[in-house]
């Protein structure tokens, strides 16, 4: 795998801003009763379910010190890195976007795509 591009922290936190922005207006689209996103204190929080009832959370949130967008769902956790081109996991080659969009369609039993 090829060296991570480096981005000083005020590219890193314009992309991070974007992300945010980019995956709380895709699931604005959905149905709150069914999936829901907000972004407080820095950090995305995606909830399945109807209100009162939610079944999962998933977490997005930033690690300025290391340049990298952490998610987690589940019991899983991945620390994505900008390659200069995307958002990828170094440990396993997983990108983001697509992270985002299996473990949300999974959870909501819709497809949802995210275009970071």
């Amino acid at each position: 795998m090829a060296a991570p591009a480096l981005l000083d922290e005020r590219a890193f936190r314009d992309r991070a801003a974007a992300i945010y922005s980019a995956v709380v207006k895709r699931l604005d689209a959905e149905d709150p009763d069914v999936v829901e996103a907000d972004m407080s204190a820095g950090v995305v929080k995606v909830r399945v379910g109807a209100p009162g009832e939610r079944s999962q959370m998933f977490v997005l949130n930033i690690q300025p010190p290391l340049r990298e967008v952490w998610y987690a769902a589940g019991d899983r956790a991945w620390h994505f890195r900008w390659d200069g081109a995307r958002w990828i996991d170094p440990r396993n080659g997983d990108e983001l976007a697509a992270v985002l969009g299996q473990t949300v369609s999974a959870a909501v039993g819709l497809v949802v795509e995210f275009a970071l």
